[in-house]
C-alpha cells in the first residue's frame, strides 16, 4: 500500500518584520497582545493541516481557549479577535464565512514552503491566480532544475510525445476546473454558518430559494454588530416562529427586520450600561417594525 503523502508543514518561517505590517499593526492595535497571539494560532493549525483550515468557528474557539487558557481570556472575546482578523483581511471573508481559514498570503507561503515535494493538492479553496503561480513559479522551477536537470533532460529528449500529452493535461485540468465551477451553480449553494443554523432548527426548509439571501443578511449583520449578538438574536427568532403570534407571512423578511431593527436599537440605546444584548433581548423580544 502506498504511504499518503503530507500535506501539513512541520514548521513555516515568520518575517522579522511582520509586525511592521498595517494589518497586524492594527490587530495589535485593537486587541493588544491576545490579537496577535490568536492570530498565530490560527496560522500554526491552517499550515499543519496544509493551505487551508475547514473548521466550525464556534469550534475553533473553543480549541484556541483551551490552548491559551481559561484563565486568560473568554470564548467571546476570541470570537472577537478572529472576526477582527476577518475584517483586516488577514483570512478570506467569503471562505471564512463557510467554516474554511485561508488567504492568499498563507497560499503563496505554503507553495514555498512545501518546493521540494513532488505531490502537492491545491484543488480545493485555491486562491491564487495564474499570474502569482507564474511568479511563483519562477522560484520553484530554479528549485527543480537544481535537483533534477538530468532527468529533465531525458525525459525531454528520449520522449518528446510525454511533453505534449503533459501540456495537453494541464490545458484539460483547467477546463475540468472550469467545469465544475460551472456546475456549481446549479448544485446546492454554499451556506453561512447561521444559515445552517436556522435550517436545523427549521425555521426554513433545506431547498428555501432565499438561502443566498440569509447567507448576505448573517454575514452583514455578525461584521456591524458581532458574532454573538447575531447569534443571540437569530436563536430567539427561531425560537419566537416555532409558535408566532401573529403568523409570520414571510421568513425573511421577518428574520431580517426583526434581527436588524432589535440590533440597531440595542446598540443605540444610551442606558444599557453593562447590559447583555441576550438579556435586553429577552426583555424586548421581537420589537418588530410590520
Amino acid at each position: 500500500m502506498a504511504r499518503p503523502f503530507k500535506q501539513g508543514l512541520e514548521y513555516f518561517p515568520w518575517d522579522v518584520h511582520a509586525f511592521d505590517d498595517p494589518k497586524l499593526k492594527s490587530l495589535s492595535y485593537q486587541y493588544g497582545p491576545y490579537g496577535t497571539t490568536i492570530y498565530i494560532r490560527i496560522l500554526t493549525l491552517v499550515y499543519g493541516e496544509g493551505y487551508y483550515l475547514e473548521i466550525p468557528l464556534q469550534e475553533l474557539a473553543i480549541l484556541l481557549h483551551q490552548q491559551i487558557g481559561s484563565h486568560w481570556i473568554k470564548v467571546d472575546k476570541i470570537l472577537e479577535i478572529i472576526h477582527g482578523c476577518v475584517e483586516l483581511r488577514l483570512f478570506e471573508r467569503a471562505l471564512f464565512l463557510q467554516g474554511v481559514i485561508t488567504s492568499v498570503s498563507i497560499q503563496k507561503q505554503f507553495i514555498l514552503s512545501t518546493r521540494r515535494r513532488k505531490n502537492i493538492q491545491n484543488d480545493k479553496y485555491w486562491l491564487l491566480d495564474s499570474e502569482t503561480m507564474e511568479q511563483l513559479g519562477v522560484l520553484l522551477s530554479m528549485q527543480k532544475n537544481e535537483d533534477k536537470y538530468h532527468d529533465s533532460l531525458v525525459n525531454v529528449d528520449n520522449n518528446p510525445v510525454n511533453v505534449d500529452i503533459k501540456k495537453q493535461s494541464k490545458k484539460e485540468s483547467k477546463r475540468d476546473k472550469k467545469i465544475k465551477e460551472d456546475k456549481s451553480i446549479y448544485g446546492f449553494p454554499k451556506m453561512h454558518f447561521l444559515t445552517k443554523l436556522i435550517i436545523e432548527r427549521k425555521y426554513i426548509k433545506e431547498f428555501d430559494g432565499q438561502i443566498m439571501r440569509y447567507n448576505d443578511l448573517f454575514e452583514s449583520a455578525i461584521l456591524t454588530y458581532g458574532y454573538e449578538n447575531v447569534l443571540s438574536g437569530t436563536n430567539y427568532i427561531i425560537s419566537y416562529a416555532k409558535d408566532p403570534n401573529p403568523e409570520i407571512d414571510d421568513h425573511f423578511n421577518f428574520m431580517k427586520t426583526s434581527l436588524l431593527n432589535n440590533l440597531e436599537r440595542f446598540k443605540n440605546l444610551e442606558n444599557r450600561k453593562d447590559e447583555k444584548f441576550e438579556d435586553w433581548f429577552k426583555r424586548t423580544f421581537l420589537q418588530v417594525d410590520r
